[in-house]
């Protein structure tokens, strides 16, 4: 009967095998976290449109009575982080919930699970922040800016999203790892977990 230290031993030497996830698992789980996510980010939003205007259809944020545009974008952005970071890191290690009904997750470059700083870096830096478009977020925190600074950067950073994107798909496409730019920022890539 192997001990307590054999064990720990043999479960860190324990390696990860795992073969990338296809991309039509990874683009129906995309459009499944698309519209979870959004709706993350739209509770804040949609509960202030309703005591400021008595509707919940006014979602743009700008058009808020200020300081309540800043305060709700802000929170969207932390739903959509809770969503987006820690869901994954924490609750289903490596999924969302498009992800966990696609059977398929994230992990490290290495197979090893991912860790905050991962996700942080893919999920917030790579998705939310350079790319851009991929989710609502994206829009509400270029909203918050545009609010704080009076400048415009809704549609000039949405274009930007658009190329950058366009860039991230054409890696995972051509580059032959299956990986998007967010993946390289990240230090992960998607595999299958059946």
């Amino acid at each position: 009967m192997a001990t307590k230290v054999e064990r720990k031993k043999r479960n860190k030497k324990k390696k990860y095998n795992y073969i990338d996830a296809s991309m039509t698992k990874r683009f129906i789980s995309y459009i499944i976290d698309w519209y979870v996510g959004a709706l993350c980010t739209a509770i804040p939003i949609a509960i202030t449109s309703q005591k400021l205007t008595n509707t919940m259809l006014n979602q743009n944020i700008v058009e808020f009575e200020q300081p309540y545009g800043i305060i709700s974008g802000v929170i969207a952005v932390l739903f959509a982080i809770f969503y987006f970071v820690i869901v994954p890191t924490y609750i289903y290690p490596g999924q969302t919930v498009g992800k966990r009904i696609c059977k398929i997750k994230i992990v490290q470059n290495n197979n090893e699970p991912v860790t905050i700083k991962n996700m942080l870096l893919r999920q917030l830096l790579g998705i939310i922040v350079i790319e851009g478009v991929l989710v609502t977020a994206s829009a509400i925190w270029h909203e918050v800016i545009t609010i704080i600074t009076q400048i415009n950067f809704v549609t000039p950073l949405m274009y930007a999203g658009f190329v950058v994107t366009a860039v991230s798909i054409l890696l995972y496409l051509f580059k032959g790892e299956h990986r998007a730019l967010h993946d390289y920022i990240g230090n992960t890539k998607v595999v299958s977990c059946n």
